[in-house]
């Protein structure tokens, strides 16, 4: 497939709402298979019409649709078939309990722990074996599940993580 037309099939699905793909949906929108459209993707990545972000998913760069953290947005592409959560150092940082700004967001995730290094950032993900159902909201602005700072110290305390920096004085009712 031709640039032209690539791009063109990449804005109509933007004005969609259609920002990011993974390999079989590029397969369809392509309407190519096997050899074929592993060619067709590395060359249109190359020529900068499609992003890698991670093994087979890719997103529109020219994207008006893409959302203002396309990092936490790429979750559910990284790890469809996972429940997934933004937790640990992050949650605590947005709500004040610790003071140092992470420089990637730590997730919360049924599958298994790995990190993801994308172009957008770094995302985090720790296993977690819980059976109880996390305190977690939707946040419709970032298109994920946050958990409660409460729930983010429960997470950080069962994966063993650092606890030194939360101010737990303040918040003492987490504990």
């Amino acid at each position: 497939m031709d640039r032209k037309v690539l791009q063109h099939l990449m804005d109509d699905m933007d004005r969609r709402g259609v920002w990011a793909f993974t390999v079989p949906r590029l397969g369809i929108v392509l309407d190519e298979k096997g050899d074929a459209l592993r060619t067709t993707i590395s060359r249109h990545a190359k020529g900068g019409l499609i992003q890698r972000v991670s093994r087979n998913v890719y997103v529109n760069p020219r994207a008006m649709s893409m959302p203002a953290e396309p990092l936490l947005a790429l979750a559910s592409f990284l790890r469809p078939f996972d429940f997934c959560y933004l937790s640990l150092e992050s949650v605590l940082s947005d709500a004040g309990w610790i003071s140092q700004i992470p420089f990637r967001y730590t997730m919360m995730t049924t599958g298994r722990s790995f990190t993801f290094d994308t172009p957008y950032g770094v995302l985090e993900m720790t296993h977690t074996q819980s059976k109880a159902p996390p305190q977690t909201d939707f946040d419709s602005r970032r298109s994920i599940h946050v958990a409660s700072p409460e729930q983010a110290y429960r997470d950080l305390k069962r994966v063993r993580r650092n606890l030194d920096l939360v101010d737990i004085h303040e918040h003492a009712e987490a504990s």
